[in-house]
Formats: structure tokens, C-alpha cells, sequence
């Protein structure tokens, strides 16, 4: 059960860092609102990928799952960082 909590604790929080980053390139708003709604959807963000991905059976299930939408998330930032 660590191994699973700990896949979870720490892939939410990359995961949720990730997506911040690209809510954050694309809002126009100033960036003391910009922190605000970082601070409260990125909390979210993060304890919902923790219950996700600790609903899988297994630490390595849960890692593959967490790999495959850091991917994707990491991918949607280099695009935004070199569009801009």
C-alpha cells in the first residue's frame, strides 16, 4: 500500500504542476489572480490525481497511468512554450 500512496502522492503533485503551468500561459488575467486560482484549482487538481491513481490495484499501474498523462501534459506545455 506505500508504494501506491506514494506513486499517487507524488505523481498528483507533478501532474497537477504540470497542468498549473498551462492554465497559467494561458489566462490573461493579472498574476495575483493568476496565484489565486493556481493555488486553489492546482490543490484540487492534485488531490483528485491522487485518488485516481490510487484506485489502481498495483504501484506500477498506477506509475503507467501517471507517466502516460504527465506525457501528455508536459507535450501540451512545450507546445504553449513555443507558440508564445
Amino acid at each position: 500500500m506505500w508504494p501506491k500512496s506514494i506513486t499517487a502522492f507524488f505523481g498528483g503533485l507533478a501532474l497537477s504542476v504540470s497542468i498549473m503551468l498551462s492554465l497559467y500561459l494561458l489566462i490573461p488575467l493579472e498574476i495575483d489572480v493568476k496565484l489565486l486560482i493556481g493555488l486553489i484549482a492546482g490543490f484540487l487538481i492534485w488531490v483528485g490525481a491522487m485518488v485516481y491513481y490510487f484506485s489502481y490495484n498495483s504501484a506500477k499501474a498506477s506509475g503507467l497511468a501517471c507517466i502516460k498523462l504527465l506525457l501528455i501534459s508536459v507535450a501540451v506545455n512545450a507546445f504553449l512554450f513555443l507558440t508564445k
